[in-house]
C-alpha cells in the first residue's frame, strides 16, 4: 500500500495529464460528431426548403393559368348575358363564349418535398415561423382550396349534363391541349333569351366565377406567393 502511494504521489501529475488529454479526447470526438451531424440535418433541410421553393414557384404558375381562364369565364359569361338580355343576334363567336361558361380546371400542384420533411420530423425545418407556414399553406390553405375545387368541379360535371346536355349540340370542344379554346354551339339560340332556368344558369356562374377568383384561388395566390418571399429569405440565410 505504501509503495502504491509513494508512486501515486510521484506520478499524479502525469496521471492527471492522461486524464485530460481522455477528457479531451472524448470531447472532441462528441464534437466532431455533433458538427457532421449538424452539417447533414443543415444539408437535408436546405435540400427541402429548395425544394419547396421550386414546387410553389410551379404551383404559382398554375394558379395564374388558371386564373387567367377563369377571367376568360367571367367575361364570356357577361358577353353572353348582355346578348340574351338585350335580345341580341346570334354570331359565330358566340360558340367560342359558350364553351368557356363551364371549365373542368384542376389545380395540378405537388407537396412532395413537405411530405419528405414530414417524414423526417417538422423539426428538421428549423426556423420555427418558416415551419408553421409551411405548415400552414400545405396543410391548410392547400385543402382549404381542394374542397372548394371539388364542390367546383361537381358542379360543373352536374351542369354540363343536365343543363347544357338540353341546349347545345355537344361539349367539351376544345380546340388545344393547353387551352380551354374552342366552340359550343346551341341548339337554338332564340330559346334562351327567355330560358329562365338557363339565364339562372348563367347568373349563378357569373356570381360562383366571381367568387372563385376573388376568394378563392386570390388568397391561394396570396399565401404561395408569399411563402416563395419567405423560403427565398431563409434559404440564403442558411446557404452562407
Amino acid at each position: 500500500m505504501k509503495r502504491i502511494l509513494s508512486t501515486l504521489k510521484e506520478k499524479w501529475p502525469e496521471y492527471i495529464l492522461e486524464i485530460i488529454v481522455l477528457i479531451i479526447g472524448i470531447w472532441g470526438a462528441f464534437e466532431l460528431s455533433n458538427y457532421g451531424e449538424n452539417k447533414n440535418r443543415k444539408r437535408a433541410e436546405l435540400e427541402i426548403l429548395k425544394g419547396c421553393k421550386t414546387e410553389l414557384v410551379t404551383d404559382l404558375a398554375e394558379i395564374n393559368f388558371n386564373m387567367d381562364e377563369l377571367r376568360k369565364s367571367q367575361n364570356a359569361l357577361n358577353l353572353i348575358l348582355e346578348v340574351l338580355e338585350n335580345d341580341g343576334s346570334y354570331h359565330d363567336s358566340l360558340a367560342s363564349q359558350f364553351i368557356y361558361t363551364l371549365l373542368p380546371l384542376h389545380f395540378v400542384h405537388s407537396t412532395s418535398s413537405f411530405e419528405t420533411a414530414k417524414s423526417k420530423g417538422l423539426d428538421i425545418i428549423s426556423n420555427t415561423d418558416i415551419r408553421n407556414k409551411l405548415i400552414a399553406v400545405y396543410d391548410s390553405q392547400y385543402d382549404f382550396f381542394l374542397k372548394a375545387e371539388a364542390e367546383e368541379l361537381a358542379e360543373v360535371q352536374y351542369n354540363m349534363r343536365h343543363i347544357l346536355a338540353r341546349r347545345f349540340e355537344s361539349g367539351w370542344n376544345y380546340s388545344g391541349k393547353d387551352t380551354f379554346e374552342g366552340s359550343m354551339i346551341p341548339l337554338d339560340f332564340e330559346s334562351l333569351k327567355t330560358d329562365q332556368e338557363f339565364i339562372y344558369f348563367i347568373k349563378t356562374q357569373q356570381n360562383r366565377t366571381r367568387s372563385y377568383v376573388g376568394y378563392f384561388y386570390e388568397n391561394l395566390r396570396k399565401s404561395v406567393a408569399s411563402m416563395i418571399h419567405d423560403l427565398e429569405i431563409e434559404i440564403n440565410r442558411l446557404d452562407r
